[in-house]
């Protein structure tokens, strides 16, 4: 550290080219505010404690009275804070020193972001590989992995990282998906794992589920809809989720009601002390129909509806900036899952389906099995009540017929309701990392890719993709015209 005194002038190099100027006269400061910068100077080595105790002697002989200290000396202090050259703590101290008694405001501090990214991984515990990478600021700090929640509103692997900037004020938080049941029959309540929940919206799910969760003592200042282009995109997935649902001629649902919702929600909230603005975004997908009765079990037909959040999604900023930052924050974008980890993912859910179907077909044979049991029992009464045991074979067979019926119908319903989750959580999962499902209409080969492209052609060997968004683009005759023919893939 330097001294430099030029006419009564001493001048602090603080580092980084930041200069404090402290005068000895009354008009600049007051008292308190030299008695403090002289003790600055001393406990940096600036002085000796000799010549402070003489310049405190001299300034308390001369100056009888202190002036207020200006607005411009308070402003000085706040942007030395906030730049990160003197502390929080010695901001109050030296505010206490020039206007003792005076409270101390704490201003919204604010850290850029820096424009230099890094690239994250995404760790699976379960398959020990990379899932995914992912570009954050350089300077933050990451914390990311593939989740498995259990209980009942757990609905399979999903991803959750938190990215933080290093004073902790601004971050990004993703979490995993969670699903729930509603059903208006309160017999079929007995069967679901879970008390039911009757919302089927992303506002009423962020305003009564995830924020009394996540921050109970929030302020919410506003209930939002999604950006139009949000809207927009939203509409276009039911749309053809719809279309999915009325091609599934072996699985249609009876009285299907679809809805893909979205919403945000704005709050406000203190962070160690520090006054933050968060956004909550959550996109709800719903798929509603009426059940089968089940009159073995004295069931009758009931609704159903079945929900899940694909993910919640958190900005947070310092109060005032997050506006201004949110486009920033998107790092979502640049997600990338591994090939790897997508082929192990499939291959577990397909297990998972096949496993389902194998003990629904074994919970069937058990239920024939025991019929046939029932049918034996019933021949050998026959033997000794001929009439009754004619009556009774006859009562059992209409009541098989029954009993057939009804459990074909359940396991119908079960075989159509398995397929739309499956269906929705690949469709989810695309759509979360902006892919899609195309098909070469020449081979019939299923390819996946970006969305974010308006036209995809393929060479003839299958082997080259090209993507463009410009819409008078054709690669044939241009593009390995000799050894390549191109074709447009098609959305599957």
């Amino acid at each position: 550290m330097k001294k430099i005194a030029i006419a009564g002038l001493v001048l602090v190099v603080l580092g980084a080219g930041v200069l404090i100027s402290l005068r000895s006269s009354q008009s600049s400061s007051g008292q308190p505010g030299q008695m403090a910068a002289l003790k600055q100077l001393r406990d940096t080595g600036v002085i000796t404690a000799q010549e402070y105790e003489s310049k405190v002697q001299a300034l308390r002989a001369s100056s009888p009275a202190s002036p207020a200290p200006s607005r411009d000396k308070l402003a000085a202090l706040k942007d030395l804070r906030d730049s990160g050259v003197i502390s929080a703590k010695e901001y109050e101290s030296k505010v206490q020193a020039i206007q003792p008694g005076s409270p101390v405001a704490e201003p919204v501090k604010f850290a850029k972001i820096a424009s230099v990214t890094k690239l994250v991984e995404v760790t699976d515990p379960q398959y020990q590989i990379t899932a995914a990478t992912l570009e954050i600021p350089a300077d933050w700090k990451f914390a990311g992995t593939i989740a498995r929640p259990t209980g009942c509103h757990a609905i399979g692997a999903a991803l959750k990282y938190t990215a933080q900037s290093p004073d902790g004020l601004t971050s990004v938080v993703v979490l995993p998906t969670v699903k729930w049941d509603w059903v208006d029959s309160e017999a079929a309540k007995k069967f679901l794992p879970c008390p039911t929940i009757d919302i089927d919206t992303a506002a009423s799910f962020l305003v009564n589920i995830a924020v009394p969760n996540i921050h109970p003592n929030a302020k919410i200042v506003a209930v939002l809809p999604l950006e139009p282009e949000g809207q927009a995109a939203l509409k276009k997935q039911l749309e053809e989720e719809l279309q999915r649902n009325a091609s599934m001629n072996n699985f249609q649902q009876v009285n299907p009601k679809l809805t893909l919702d979205g919403a945000n929600v704005r709050l406000q909230y203190e962070r160690d002390g520090h006054p933050v603005d968060e956004l909550i975004s959550a996109v709800i997908q719903c798929n509603e129909q009426t059940m089968p009765a089940i009159p073995m079990l004295k069931q009758s037909a009931y609704r159903k509806r079945t929900c899940f959040s694909r993910g919640t999604f958190m900005a947070r900023a310092p109060q005032g900036h997050l506006d201004a930052v949110l486009p920033q924050l998107k790092f979502g974008m640049t997600l990338k899952p591994t090939a790897e980890w997508q082929s192990r993912l499939a291959a577990d859910q397909m297990a998972a389906f096949q496993k389902g179907m194998a003990d629904n077909k074994r919970q069937y044979d058990q239920f024939e099995g025991q019929l046939d049991a029932n049918n034996r029992q019933a021949a050998a009464n026959l033997q000794h009540f001929k009439e009754q045991g004619e009556q009774r074979m006859a009562a059992g067979r209409a009541f098989q017929a029954r009993q057939a019926d009804s459990f074909n119908s359940a396991m119908s319903a079960d075989r159509q309701r398995q397929a739309a989750i499956d269906a929705s959580a690949h469709a989810t999962a695309l759509n979360s990392l902006d892919r899609q499902e195309f098909r070469n209409p020449n081979t019939g080969q299923i390819i996946e890719a970006s969305n974010q492209y308006s036209h995809q052609w393929i060479s003839s060997d299958g082997s080259t993709l090209i993507q463009t968004n410009d819409h008078g683009y054709d690669p044939n005759g241009q593009v390995y015209p000799v050894s390549q023919s191109w074709s447009e893939l098609v959305v599957k």
